[in-house]
């Protein structure tokens, strides 16, 4: 999925006035420049996943730094056996 618009998307609302089937911005350009254009669209999109990507990492770091801390506060760290009695 892509956040962007591309050219050749079909136009949300034709008016009265606006009959033709795909709107009326019509966008004719070269192989190369429309290449061009996908490849900076790419480039935008990546960097808004990787950066989506890094807060993830950071966010499930923190997660579990907290259950280090709940595991090592209550004793249930993999190596303790001991057992709680009330």
């Amino acid at each position: 999925m892509s956040y962007y618009r591309t050219p050749f998307q079909i136009k949300t609302h034709i008016s009265a006035f606006d009959q033709m089937p795909f709107g009326s911005e019509v966008y004719v350009v070269s192989d190369s420049e429309y290449k061009k254009y996908k490849q900076k669209q790419a480039k935008e999109e990546i960097e808004v996943l990787e950066n989506r990507a890094e807060s993830y990492e950071k966010t499930a770091l923190s997660i579990r730094q907290i259950i280090k801390e709940l595991q090592e506060e209550n004793n249930l760290l993999s190596g303790d056996t001991t057992e709680l009695t009330e």
